[in-house]
């Protein structure tokens, strides 16, 4: 509980003393699992998010009924059609405490570099990474407390790459159907340009909620995360629906809408899901604006 107030302490303090004029970063904003894809970013509730609880919220973590969960994706976001690659693991230690880590590699579209008499050098690809560490704990049966570190860097050519460090804080609560979680996102250190000029990362507030019920084989859900970008002063919100049958196939639905200044534009999303014998494959597409054609595929395993 110490290293948690003490993250909280220092997110703090890094909201406090850095001066917004850009965001940094996006890419800490991005998705993996696309099971959540697939509901267009909705699901930071959802259990079929398990294993990729170190991305935001660590509170999910401390729920769920598998000892270990894991999974792998690859992704390829429009319009720059890089190619994107996530692992994610969550482990629980007795019937309280959850572990989560996480990490991320990114390439993207390969471009040409000339010299300053316009004669070509070569080329160069852009690279992102992260990685995260989290814990949930259980503070009562149907409440959890989490929070995640991460760091975070980005070359986009020779000579400038930038870094930073942040954390997400969440509460989650599991009661009946229902699931709610509040929480902040990205809330790190400022990133500094080679002239010395300040960014800040997009950091949020979130809120999120989903209801999830069974009738004779047939499983539905539907979530809605909605998130305020302080900083930038821009919000977003996605909501998303799962219909499943009998714990084998989903079909899965969202809309992600977001107002100037945040991550993410407009757009559509779709996906499918199986799951046998501890297995789950899943894949989404965006569809839309910018995004149009941005594809995710996640293979997970849980015991």
């Amino acid at each position: 509980m110490k290293a948690l107030t003490l993250l909280f302490a220092l997110a703090l303090v890094s909201v406090t003393a850095s001066a917004q004029t850009s965001d940094a970063l996006p890419f800490v904003r991005t998705g993996h699992s696309a099971a959540r894809e697939a509901m267009a970013g909705a699901g930071t509730v959802s259990g079929a998010c398990d294993a990729w609880a170190s991305f935001d919220n660590a509170a999910l973590s401390a729920f769920g009924d598998n000892t270990l969960d894991a999974a792998v994706s690859y992704s390829s976001w429009a319009p720059s059609s890089g190619n994107l690659f996530a692992g994610g693991l969550t482990y629980r230690l007795g019937s309280k405490i959850g572990i989560t880590a996480g990490a991320y590699y990114g390439l993207g579209k390969e471009y040409d570099v000339y010299s300053n008499e316009g004669i070509k050098k070569g080329t160069f690809t852009p690279t992102q990474m992260q990685f995260n560490l989290g814990m949930g704990y259980k503070l009562l049966p149907w409440l959890s407390l989490g929070a995640n570190v991460h760091a975070a860097t980005e070359t986009l050519a020779e000579g400038a790459s930038y870094k930073a460090f942040s954390g997400d804080l969440f509460l989650m609560g599991h009661m009946d159907s229902f699931k709610f979680a509040a929480g902040v996102v990205s809330l790190g250190t400022p990133v500094k340009s080679s002239t010395g000029t300040s960014y800040n990362l997009p950091s949020s507030v979130k809120l999120a909620g989903g209801y999830e019920d069974s009738f004779g084989g047939i499983s539905c859900a539907v979530y809605t995360d909605l998130d305020y970008f302080f900083l930038a002063s821009g919000f977003s919100a996605s909501v998303g629906a799962e219909l499943g049958w009998d714990e084998i196939a989903s079909l899965r639905a969202g809309y992600h809408f977001a107002s100037k200044n945040t991550p993410l534009p407009n757009y559509f999303s779709a996906g499918l899901g199986g799951r046998l014998l501890g297995f789950s494959l899943d894949a989404a597409v965006l569809l839309g604006g910018q995004l149009s054609g941005t594809v995710l595929v996640t293979l997970g395993y849980g015991f």
